[in-house]
């Protein structure tokens, strides 16, 4: 019996280790592309807020907190695929703030649907590493 209990606190520990800014970053867009909002929630504060700038004809900007977000990631058929694919990553870390700025393009069903820019800000909690804040650019396919 010993062993079992063992056994099951050393998974349990094995799986939980401390997590890099960047790390956050990358769990994140693993997160969004395997449509986990589970995880997307547990990297993220409870109030994080997110703005995104539509870029066309007009410009539209839209806010969502992390609750409407993995809302609307949770809605999406399970036949829908989405890929948020990341082509730059530039960051400013100090010891308890990080900013990464990301060149992506979003596809759905493999299909191009827009690009942009992502800014994520991060604050370095005695969670670790959480998302406070997300703006991003949309610009559509012309």
């Amino acid at each position: 019996m010993n062993r079992i209990i063992i056994a099951f606190f050393s998974l349990l520990f094995s799986g939980i280790q401390a997590q890099t800014s960047s790390e956050v970053i990358d769990s994140f867009f693993e997160a969004l592309n395997a449509k986990d909002q589970v995880t997307l929630k547990r990297l993220c504060l409870d109030d994080m807020q997110l703005h995104s700038l539509s870029i066309a004809p007009d410009r539209t900007l839209s806010s969502q907190s992390i609750k409407d977000f993995t809302d609307q990631i949770q809605s999406l058929p399970e036949e829908v695929a989405i890929l948020e694919k990341i082509h730059s990553k530039e960051s400013i870390e100090t010891e308890f703030l990080a900013q990464y700025t990301l060149g992506y393009s979003f596809f759905v069903n493999g299909e191009f649907s827009h690009s942009g820019t992502n800014v994520m800000t991060l604050i370095n909690t005695e969670e670790g590493w959480k998302i406070s804040y997300v703006a991003d650019t949309r610009k559509p396919k012309s």
